[in-house]
């Protein structure tokens, strides 16, 4: 049985933060008990519960906000193919990022609703 999602990843730069199929999903996250991060995992900086912090020159964004959490990389996903090398347990890409691969890769059926697909597909496969 696939462990609990408890943390979403986003590229700030493939998600419409203003979109209602985005928001819905945000609420979902948020009922759920989901963290949520909008990070390309470039980030020099980054907010984890409500405290900035510098990220460690050895680690990504990602990778710092993993340990700081003590999260496993089976309890949380990516979305956006920027994201297809992060220690995540799945990476969602759109339908036109087709050239990125690999066994972790999950294919949304419309780039408009990249990150509802990707929420709501996680948390209906990991109940």
């Amino acid at each position: 049985m696939p462990r609990k999602l408890r943390c979403v990843f986003y590229d700030p730069g493939v998600v419409d933060a203003g979109d209602r199929l985005t928001g819905r999903a945000l609420e979902a996250c948020a009922r759920a008990g989901v963290e949520v991060f909008a990070l390309a995992g470039d980030e020099d900086r980054v907010i984890v519960q409500g405290e900035e912090h510098d990220v460690a020159e050895d680690l990504t964004a990602i990778e710092f906000v993993m340990r700081a959490l003590a999260f496993d990389r089976e309890e949380a996903i990516g979305v956006g193919s920027a994201l297809k090398d992060a220690p995540v347990g799945a990476v969602w890409i759109g339908p036109g990022d087709l050239e990125t691969r690999g066994p972790e890769v999950r294919v949304a059926e419309d780039d408009e609703q990249l990150l509802y697909d990707a929420v709501i597909t996680e948390l209906a496969e990991r109940r």
